[in-house]
């Protein structure tokens, strides 16, 4: 026999077993090259895969830094919203109300509330203020006159021309802007503040805020 590679010098007598039972059905290098694979050691991850850098976790929130962020929240829209009926002498739910209208003339009363998400009865009230200022009119459909439809006034659609934009409001406009994941996690976070202050209660919500009556 031939002098054998001198890789099999490093091969131990195991291995080398293994080789000469392989040569019937691989070549000689085949055989040797497998024994090497097969007692190749592993390389260890630490030295192979480098250190993640540890990133630095921001302190968790306490109740005062939540209350920080609902102030700021509740003034930037009272303070458009008092901007808004400085420039027009409307209120500004007075004059979401209105947007809406001159969005959709002829809406029905219920229709103007499901909009607006308020009671009915508020909506009336508005409207009643709306009118007597002449920035809308009803009437009696004349497909139905059991139903009372709304109408923009020229002069409701030259208030709404001087009213600083957003006309709407500021809060339902950025809302209206968010996509739906931005606007699950302020539902799902206020969700959880208004079950730890006693539970949703469909009477409140169908109010309109006060800053902005």
């Amino acid at each position: 026999m031939g002098a054998q590679p001198t890789v099999l010098r490093h091969l131990n007598f195991e291995d080398m077993a293994f080789a000469e039972s392989s040569r019937n059905n691989f070549n000689t290098f085949a055989a040797i090259y497998f024994v090497q694979m097969k007692s190749a050691p592993v390389p260890s991850p630490s030295l192979s895969t480098p250190q993640r850098t540890r990133r630095t976790r921001r302190p968790a929130p306490v109740g005062l830094d939540v209350l920080q962020q609902l102030r700021v929240v509740v003034r930037l829209a009272g303070n458009h919203s008092t901007q808004v009926e400085r420039s027009t002498g409307i209120p500004g739910a007075q004059l979401w109300a209105l947007h809406q209208v001159a969005q959709a003339d002829g809406l029905s009363v219920g229709e103007l509330a499901g909009r607006l998400r308020v009671h009915q009865t508020t909506v009336s009230n508005l409207l009643n203020r709306l009118e007597i200022a002449a920035l809308v009119r009803r009437g009696r459909s004349p497909a139905d006159q059991r139903i009372v439809r709304i109408h923009l006034t020229p002069a409701g659609r030259k208030a709404l021309k001087a009213a600083a934009a957003p006309v709407r409001g500021l809060l339902p406009n950025v809302l209206d802007g968010m996509s739906a994941a931005q606007l699950r996690k302020v539902h799902d976070g206020l969700a959880v503040l208004v079950d730890c202050m006693g539970g949703f209660d469909a009477a409140l919500a169908a109010k309109p805020l006060s800053f902005t009556e």
